[in-house]
């Protein structure tokens, strides 16, 4: 089981991988995978938390250009970070992550939810899709992974803006490759709806102080969770493309055999 790095700061969804059993009967270690939400919010006792405790070394950030603009990563001495976009500022969408520039909060959901069509969970579900099948999303991909072969020491930590959509797939297809079994993959996955959960009602009370509209609350509690449909949609995407999501990871992503077991090595005990 992994566990959650509490974070002073607002940046609720931050956790070592540390931990997770493979099917071989080895584990991940612990101090080498973590995943998060944007660090822009960290405080310096946050940092100070990350580089001592987890010796942390590189800062993978999955966000749009505007995003990293909006909410600039934080400069950490012996920290390098590489930007590294799953999506890009057009296919972003309608999901929650990097819509901050929104007028206000209500303005935000009524558009989110506009273009939607009135179905956020099935455009949800979309976005997961793009992150396995458009090329601009497999070219990120891909470069993920480079980044992990390429880590001889200390702790990478990739992350979007929520730690949800493009963080909760590029680690789902992480522990694929390392050997972790299917439905464990998924529940880690949902720890997300915990940990966002404060996050999630604070925004919610906002809304509801401005628009009485049952459907627009519900509609910003699925725009800011995880789905186990969402999850699914994406694993089921890499099965139609190439029959499993090992030989996705093969075929589209280019790890090999030998990376693979490269991957396995320096992250397993």
């Amino acid at each position: 089981m992994c566990s959650r790095i509490e974070m002073e700061g607002p940046v609720y969804n931050t956790r070592d991988l540390g931990g997770y059993t493979v099917k071989d009967g080895r584990t991940i270690r612990h101090c080498r995978l973590l995943r998060s939400g944007a660090l822009g919010k960290c405080t310096e006792s946050d940092i100070r938390q990350l580089t001592e405790e987890y010796g942390l070394k590189t800062v993978v950030d999955l966000r749009t250009n505007g995003e990293k603009t909006e909410l600039p990563d934080p400069e950490i001495k012996g920290v390098e970070f590489i930007h590294n976009p799953l999506l890009s500022d057009a296919m972003l969408g309608i999901t929650r992550e990097g819509q901050e520039q929104a007028d206000s909060l209500s303005a935000m959901i009524l558009e989110l939810l506009k273009e939607a069509e009135n179905h956020p969970k099935e455009n949800m579900e979309e976005i997961y899709l793009a992150l396995v099948s458009d090329d601009f999303s497999v070219t990120g991909l891909k470069h993920f992974f480079d980044i992990l072969l390429a880590q001889k020491e200390g702790a990478v930590l990739w992350h979007c803006s929520a730690g949800k959509d493009r963080v909760g797939t590029a680690t789902a297809l992480l522990l694929t490759a390392l050997g972790v079994e299917r439905e464990v993959i998924i529940r880690d996955y949902l720890l997300t709806n915990g940990y966002l959960e404060p996050e999630t009602e604070a925004m919610v009370a906002k809304v509801a102080a401005k628009v009485q509209n049952e459907r627009i609350l519900n509609g910003i509690r699925i725009l800011n969770g995880a789905e186990r449909s969402y999850i699914e949609s994406m694993f089921a995407e890499t099965e139609r493309q190439c029959g499993s999501t090992e030989a996705y990871l093969r075929e589209r992503l280019g790890l090999t055999d030998e990376k693979t077991d490269m991957l396995r090595e320096m992250y397993l005990e």
